[in-house]
């Protein structure tokens, strides 16, 4: 999901009034909190439900009650979306989407970590005051030294949340500084 203040009017996902279809557009059966915001191109319909986002530009001629299809923005990331088309389409024709199960990954522990070991650092604790919080007392008591592999995961965790508190997190959101 992109941040809101990055957001583009054409989200990629346009819902069309088509008279022959068998889906029905109805505002009323989106789960969720909707917001409509009158853009340049049309209407952007937002809903959000649970941890789901709906953003999609709406047709001019669409009318509640009518049918209506959908219509995706061809380009080189639009693999990478497909899954979130098909739960924003189901979420128009009134699925209510399930909790997603967040797995912890080796990635976004190593996020986390980084984010933690900063905020030890700007709360004036020590290298290896960092390293029991993150690690573990046990582990810093039998693998630390002034030159071990802890201390340097701390400084790499130090850089890498210096890195994102630099704009290197807009990169993790998917979008382009």
């Amino acid at each position: 999901m992109r941040p809101r203040w990055l957001r583009t009017p054409a989200a990629g996902l346009r819902v069309l009034a088509e008279a022959d279809s068998d889906d029905v557009f109805c505002v009323w059966r989106i789960a969720g909190r909707k917001q409509l915001t009158l853009r340049s191109r049309g209407l952007l319909l937002e809903a959000t439900y649970l941890s789901h986002v709906l953003s999609a530009t709406l047709d001019a001629q669409l009318q509640g009650g009518g049918g209506m299809s959908l219509a995706i923005t061809l380009d080189d990331g639009v693999r990478l979306r497909l899954s979130a088309y098909e739960m924003q389409a189901d979420m128009l024709r009134g699925v209510r989407p399930s909790a997603r199960a967040r797995e912890t990954t080796r990635a976004g522990l190593m996020h986390l970590r980084a984010l933690q070991a900063l905020d030890g650092q700007h709360a004036g604790a020590s290298h290896r005051d960092i390293a029991e919080a993150l690690f573990g007392e046990d582990a810093v008591r039998m693998r630390w030294s002034a030159d071990g592999e802890l201390r340097a995961q701390v400084r790499h965790l130090l850089s890498r949340g210096r890195d994102f508190m630099q704009g290197g997190y807009l990169g993790l959101a998917g979008v382009n500084p």
